[in-house]
C-alpha cells in the first residue's frame, strides 16, 4: 500500500517547480508589456528633462540662427534636440528601466494579471524570464550611448556652440596658461586642442631630486609625433644648470627642430578640460594604455570600467524590479510595500553614482568604484526573489 503521507510532500516540492517551462503568450505579453512601460517612463523622464534644459538654451540655440527661416530655425531645433536626447537618456536609462518594469507588474497586480497566472499554475518566477529579456535589449542600447553616442553628441554640441556644453567644453579657442605637471618635469603652454594637439610658447622645466629647476626648454610651438610621450619642439632653446654655480642657468643649445620627451599623450591635451566619460571609447583606452601620466586622472580608469559596467546595470534593474514586486504577492498592494519597492531601485541609482564619484576621487579602485554597485544588485536578487517567492507561496 502507498504511503500517502511520505508522496504528498514529494508531491508538493514537484508541483512547486511545475510552473518552470519554455517561454509562452504569457512571457511574451509580460515582455512586450514591460518593454512597453519602459519606453513609456523614458519618454516622460526625456519630455521632463529637455522642456527645462529649453527653459534655459532655448535662446542660446536660436540665436545660431538669427538670420535664417522658420525651416531653418526648426532643423537646427531637432538637431539640438536630439543631441541632448542622447546625452540625457545615456543617464537616465537604467532608473528608466527599473521604474517601467516595477510599474508594469504593480499594473498586473492591480489588473489581477498576476493572480490569473499564479492560480494556472505558472511559478512566481517566470517573471525573472521576460525581464531579464528586457534588461538585455536596453542593456545592449546602453552600451552604445556610453561608448560611441554619448561622446559624439556632446562633442558635437561643443563644436557647434550649442547648449551648455557649447558654452562650456568650447574647442576652437585657444586655452591659455595651461600647466602640466609630473614628478621630475613641469610644462607651461598655450593649447591648441587640435586634433592634432599643440603647445605654443612652451616652457619645459626639469626638476632634480630635490625639486629644483636643472634644465629648461623654450620652443615657440610643440606638435606631437607617431610615440605618445615624444614631442618635436620648433624653434627650442635649452638652457642647463651651470654645475660650478647652481644658482644659474647657462644656455646649452638651440635647434630649429628637437625632440623632447614628455609624459603627455596628444589625445590627453586634444580633450584637456572634458569629463572622462565624454571622451569616445578608443580615444578613451589609447590615453589610459599609453602608459603617460600628465592629465591622465582616476576619472579616466574610472570611465573605462564604468561603461562596461553599465551595460549589465539595465538588467540587474529589470530583475531588480520584478523581484522586489514579488513582495507585493498577487493581491492588491500596500502603500509601505509600494514605497519599499521604489527605495529599493532608487538606491542603486544613487550607489552607482556615489560609488563612481568616490572612484573619481581616488577613494576607490576603478574597478570597485564601477563594478561593486552593479554586482551587488545581482547578488541580491537570488535572495530577494527566494524570500519574496517563498513568503508569497506560505501565504
Amino acid at each position: 500500500m502507498t504511503d500517502v503521507s511520505a508522496a504528498t510532500p514529494r508531491a508538493a516540492r514537484r508541483n512547486r517547480f511545475a510552473g518552470f517551462g519554455l517561454p509562452g503568450i504569457m512571457t511574451r505579453q509580460d515582455f512586450l508589456g514591460q518593454t512597453l512601460f519602459v519606453l513609456t517612463v523614458l519618454a516622460i523622464l526625456l519630455l521632463v528633462a529637455i522642456s527645462i534644459d529649453l527653459a534655459r538654451y532655448f535662446d542660446q540655440v536660436m540665436s545660431a540662427v538669427a538670420d535664417g527661416g522658420p525651416i531653418a530655425r526648426a532643423a537646427l531645433l531637432a538637431h539640438y534636440l536630439g543631441l541632448r536626447i542622447v546625452d540625457i537618456l545615456t543617464r537616465l536609462l537604467p532608473i528608466g528601466v527599473f521604474v517601467g518594469v516595477l510599474m508594469f507588474e504593480i499594473w498586473s497586480i492591480l489588473m489581477r494579471r498576476r493572480a490569473i497566472q499564479w492560480v494556472s499554475g505558472r511559478h512566481p518566477l517566470r517573471v525573472l524570464l521576460p525581464a531579464a529579456a528586457v534588461g538585455i535589449l536596453f542593456g545592449t542600447l546602453q552600451y552604445r550611448l556610453d561608448v560611441d553616442w554619448r561622446p559624439a553628441a556632446v562633442l558635437k554640441q561643443a563644436e557647434e556652440k550649442l547648449g551648455a556644453y557649447g558654452e562650456r567644453y568650447e574647442r576652437d579657442r585657444i586655452r591659455k596658461d595651461v600647466w602640466f605637471i609630473t614628478e621630475d618635469r613641469i610644462v607651461h603652454a598655450h593649447v591648441r586642442y587640435g586634433p592634432p594637439a599643440e603647445l605654443i610658447d612652451v616652457d619645459l622645466f626639469r626638476l632634480d631630486r630635490d625639486g629644483r629647476i636643472r634644465e629648461v626648454v623654450r620652443a615657440e610651438r610643440a606638435e606631437p609625433t607617431r610615440l605618445a610621450y615624444l614631442w618635436r619642439f620648433e624653434r627650442a632653446t635649452r638652457w642647463v644648470r651651470d654645475p660650478d654655480n647652481p644658482a644659474v642657468l647657462r644656455i646649452s643649445s638651440g635647434a630649429a627642430q628637437e625632440l623632447v620627451p614628455i609624459q603627455l599623450h596628444p589625445l590627453a591635451v586634444t580633450y584637456l578640460g572634458l569629463p572622462a566619460k565624454y571622451i569616445p571609447d578608443e580615444d578613451l583606452r589609447a590615453i589610459v594604455e599609453s602608459g603617460t601620466d600628465m592629465l591622465i586622472g582616476a576619472d579616466h580608469r574610472v570611465w573605462l570600467e564604468v561603461r562596461r559596467a553599465n551595460a549589465l546595470l539595465p538588467v540587474a534593474m529589470a530583475l531588480l524590479a520584478v523581484t522586489v514586486s514579488l513582495f507585493a504577492g498577487a493581491s492588491r498592494p500596500s502603500l509601505g510595500v509600494l514605497i519599499v519597492c521604489a527605495l529599493a531601485g532608487y538606491t542603486v541609482h544613487i550607489g552607482t553614482r556615489v560609488f563612481v564619484a568616490a572612484g573619481e576621487l581616488e577613494n576607490l579602485s576603478p574597478m570597485i568604484a564601477a563594478w561593486a554597485p552593479v554586482l551587488a544588485t545581482f547578488a541580491a536578487i537570488p535572495v530577494l526573489a527566494a524570500i519574496g517567492a517563498l513568503r508569497r507561496w506560505r501565504a
